[in-house]
Parts: C-alpha cells; sequence; structure tokens
C-alpha cells in the first residue's frame, strides 16, 4: 500500500505541474507575435531637402522589407529593401548602405514614421505610412 501512496503522489504532483504548462503554451492567434504583426502591404510618402515622393513595400512573415520608393524631384523608381524586427524598428536602403538612401523609424500595427538620409549627397528627411487593410476585408486606407 505504501508503494501505491508513493505513486499516486508522484502522479498527482506530475499532474500539478504540468497544468501551467498546458496554460503557458496555448498560442493566442488574436494578436500577432513579433514580426508578423507587421506583415502585409505598407506605403507612404518622404519629404525632405532636395527630394521627395513614395513609397510601397511588403513586408514578409520573417521581416524581411522589399519595395519600391519613387522620387519626384528625379522622376525614378529604387529597389528598396530591409528588415523590420520584432519592436517594429524599420531599417530598409535603396542602393548600398554607402551610396543609397537610408531609411529607419519605428512601425506600429497600423502606421509608421521615421528618417531618411543619403550621406553621399547630403540629402535628408522624414517619412510616414501606414499598413494597407486586406482589400477583401474593407478596402485600402489612405496615407498619412
Amino acid at each position: 500500500m505504501n508503494k501505491y501512496m508513493t505513486i499516486s503522489r508522484n502522479f498527482s504532483l506530475l499532474i500539478t505541474l504540468m497544468i501551467p504548462l498546458v496554460f503557458l503554451s496555448c498560442d493566442n492567434d488574436d494578436e500577432p507575435e513579433g514580426v508578423r504583426l507587421y506583415e502585409g502591404s505598407w506605403s507612404g510618402t518622404y519629404v525632405g531637402s532636395g527630394d521627395n515622393g513614395t513609397w510601397r513595400v511588403e513586408i514578409d512573415d520573417q521581416g524581411n522589407i522589399s519595395g519600391t520608393a519613387t522620387s519626384f524631384v528625379l522622376s525614378m523608381n529604387f529597389g528598396l529593401s530591409g528588415t523590420v524586427n520584432s519592436e517594429g524598428e524599420f531599417h530598409a536602403t535603396t542602393g548600398s548602405a554607402s551610396s543609397g538612401t537610408t531609411f529607419t523609424g519605428t512601425l506600429t500595427a497600423t502606421d509608421g514614421q521615421g528618417t531618411w538620409e543619403n550621406s553621399q549627397t547630403g540629402l535628408s528627411g522624414s517619412w510616414s505610412g501606414y499598413k494597407e487593410e486586406d482589400e477583401g476585408v474593407g478596402g485600402s486606407n489612405n496615407p498619412i
């Protein structure tokens, strides 16, 4: 009987320890975690000394940024690529980091803002934008 009570007590202890693990391991799909919060289509504008235009990017579920910046002054499109991390820190460049334009800033779940700079030309300014809604869910937002 002593052996039975030891097994029963150990089993009860094991169950008691496992219950919190079950609750801690549950995934809450109501709020995306990490970079998934920023996944989707984004667009906006940039303004500053010597240049202004628009930008549009896609952010994937890994936080990779790819898209285009369009300069109104130069009448040109530039490839824009970079990353966003789980805190919403946005870092993307056109061209190379040494000769292109760097966009840095912060995203929230719905919008973002920051600064841009081209150290080679001395041009700089600010940017802002928004996350576009899924067309099937209710159309697009207007730019900020």
